[in-house]
């Protein structure tokens, strides 16, 4: 973890993330004084802003996205296996890049919604704050931070695939797009594989919505144990 709290990419993909909700956030629509609950109304459009699920895809691999060819080609690896296992460095790694891409979002929205709090709150009608509706958007924040975590370990899985920068960096935006291309435009009843609808989640995800955080489940742990068996398998030619 501390590793990662001193990685460059790391912060970049948090900014990145934050001025992602500054921009979706209705600035306009502040009228003083403000109903009852426009905190959280204001910050809940920020998070499913158009502008945010653009970014989701370049802010999850900006800090984890290619770490395993950067220590490979600078020498650290060799460094680092040799005072370790390539077990424990899978797993360490592997961990690394999936919380890489979870926590900016999660940092950034957390940062957004205490803002969205302490500035909007005290401009508003004198009421009890929304407790239910701000556990919806916290829902909606966890399900962007899933979001980034996934598309971050499909970062690694390209590293490892190809050990190329670009492709670490460029395949999941393309990947996401292309699932987006293809619900909107030729397979409009396939919402579960629409990147749009893990964040909004505005379609039947089974009762109290407990689909959706299976689907998370399932796939984080699908996309760490095949990044785990390829990064393995690239280490051992070191």
């Amino acid at each position: 973890m501390k590793e990662l709290l001193r990685d460059k990419g790391f912060w970049a993909a948090a900014s990145v993330a934050f001025l992602g909700l500054a921009a979706g956030f209705p600035f306009y629509e502040i009228e003083i004084p403000l109903n009852q609950g426009s905190f959280q109304k204001f910050y809940q459009t920020a998070l499913e802003s158009q502008t945010m699920l653009f970014l989701v895809p370049i802010a999850a691999v900006l800090s984890p996205g290619a770490s395993y060819l950067r220590e490979s080609l600078s020498g650290f690896l060799k460094f680092y296996i040799s005072r370790t296992s390539r077990i424990d460095y899978t797993i360490r790694k592997t961990l690394s890049i999936y919380a890489g891409g979870f926590l900016p979002f999660f940092l950034a929205g957390s940062l957004g919604l205490s803002l969205s709090f302490f500035f909007l709150y005290p401009l508003e009608l004198k009421g009890a704050v929304p407790w239910e509706e701000v556990q919806k958007t916290l829902g909606t924040l966890l399900r962007i931070s899933f979001t980034g975590g996934i598309l971050a370990e499909l970062s690694g899985i390209f590293a490892a695939i190809f050990q190329n920068y670009y492709m670490a960096y460029g395949l999941p935006f393309v990947v996401y797009y292309m699932m987006v291309i293809l619900k909107e435009r030729y397979l409009p009843k396939l919402y579960a594989l629409y990147p749009g609808e893990w964040v909004l989640c505005k379609e039947n995800w089974g009762a109290g919505g407990m689909g959706i955080w299976a689907f998370f489940l399932i796939f984080s742990i699908a996309f760490l144990l095949v990044h785990s068996l390829l990064l393995y398998w690239r280490i051992q030619e070191i």
